[in-house]
């Protein structure tokens, strides 16, 4: 009794046809597809520290997630830049109870800020500093008033 002879499922290849080539991984692009927006940081950058009011302040980027407004995070990824606020150096990474220096939802909560808020207001008004110099003295103003 002979047994049937096996088939191949897939074509014959080229010997090292089927081996990965070895690419330059293409270069990443910058801009807005990638939610980096240059001249909004620079604006945000002239604007009063939320915290203290110096000016002029750093663009601050809120990194921890809220499903309430859409916004993901993760480790080593830096948040779109439409999630930046502005704080002076000491606020915002310097000082000992700094915004990178504890908890960054306790900071907040302890200045009675909701940063996403602050952060969705600065976007919507982007290209209009005198707008968002409203908004920053609004939330100043309003701290700690829930």
């Amino acid at each position: 009794m002979t047994l049937p002879r096996p088939q191949r499922i897939f074509p014959l290849s080229a010997p090292g046809s089927l081996l990965k080539s070895f690419a330059a991984p293409a270069p990443r692009t910058r801009g807005i597809e990638t939610g980096q927006d240059t001249s909004y940081l620079a604006m945000v950058r002239t604007l009063p520290c939320l915290k203290c009011g110096m000016e002029p302040s750093e663009a601050a980027h809120v990194r921890f997630a809220s499903a309430a407004f859409g916004k993901a995070s993760g480790m080593q990824k830096k948040p779109d830049d439409s999630y930046a606020v502005p704080l002076c150096a000491g606020c915002h990474r310097l000082d000992r109870d700094a915004q990178h220096s504890r908890s960054e939802k306790l900071f907040w909560h302890q200045l009675g800020i909701n940063p996403l808020i602050v952060a969705g207001e600065l976007y919507a008004k982007r290209g209009d500093l005198v707008a968002m110099r409203a908004v920053v003295m609004v939330t100043i103003a309003g701290r700690g008033k829930v």
